[in-house]
């Protein structure tokens, strides 16, 4: 299992498989679900519509859940889930499963243990959430709906913990951090400069929330988005995507390209046909 953190998620292009969106009533069931010893075969958003919740760990570690919040838990993570406030015939939680790999093929989670993603899920994701409930219910499911459900969810959770993050542990480089998401070719000096810290303390504090250098970072992203032009039905040739994405020249380009992606562009964009 490859473990990347929200913010590396939000910029990753990952699978989404076998996804499964259902209602579950706790009351007759005795308030307990327990993954201790059979750990978890898949990754789960936990939506508890109606109820409350504690969520206790082999560390011995309690993360209360109000009503209406939701949380991720990980594939093969293992914990109890002790539940209140159910009632009888009642929806208590909507459970969402799924495989989550990266185009690899490998398993990937953005945390290890359980997180509460939203503290109050809005009206806009409780009917997305309903949504793919009810289309899991019908004999013949369309699976890709239910799985663009599940990118939207954890989209909505990555831009969540990415701003939170950000506004907080990160505050003081988060323009540099929006600059470098950007388009745009400034100098790490001069991005320093505008949030008003210096150079060295930018890359050591950029380091610390990318895990890589600011350059190496936006060359990343760079590639990352000639990958999909590379991909894409308007035949972009090489020239034009260099300079698009404001590479010196086309040699630069395919340089970088094959350091990130061990092939040239043209190798690239042939093996997709």
């Amino acid at each position: 299992m490859k473990h990347l953190s929200f913010e590396q998620l939000y910029r990753t292009d990952f699978q989404i498989s076998e996804p499964l969106a259902k209602q579950q009533s706790w009351a007759t069931r005795g308030n307990l679900y327990s993954a201790f010893g059979k750990p978890k075969i898949s990754h789960t958003l936990l939506w508890f519509k109606s109820c409350e919740a504690s969520i206790s760990l082999g560390s011995g570690e309690q993360i209360p859940c109000k009503r209406n919040s939701l949380v991720y838990m990980a594939k093969g993570s293992e914990y109890a889930v002790h539940f209140s406030s159910t009632g009888v015939g009642v929806e208590d939680t909507v459970v969402v499963h799924f495989q989550m790999t990266d185009r690899s093929g490998e398993d990937i989670s953005p945390s290890e243990k359980p997180i509460v993603c939203f503290s109050s899920v809005d009206s806009a994701t409780a009917m997305l959430l309903d949504a793919m409930v009810e289309e899991c219910k019908k004999n013949v499911v369309c699976i890709p709906e239910v799985s663009s459900g599940v990118y939207k969810l954890l989209a909505l959770v990555c831009q969540k913990q990415k701003s939170r993050t950000t506004k907080h542990k990160f505050a003081r480089i988060r323009l540099g951090i929006e600059l470098l998401e950007g388009e745009n070719d400034l100098s790490v000096s001069e991005i320093a400069e505008r949030c008003g810290v210096s150079e060295c303390y930018f890359r050591r504090l950029f380091q610390a929330y990318s895990g890589e250098s600011p350059m190496r970072f936006r060359q990343r992203v760079r590639i990352e988005r000639a990958k999909q032009l590379l991909l894409s039905d308007e035949h972009y040739s090489i020239g034009e995507i260099a300079s698009e994405l404001h590479f010196l020249d086309v040699y630069h380009f395919s340089k970088t390209f094959k350091k990130f992606c061990g092939v040239s562009p043209n190798k690239f964009q042939r093996s997709s046909e």
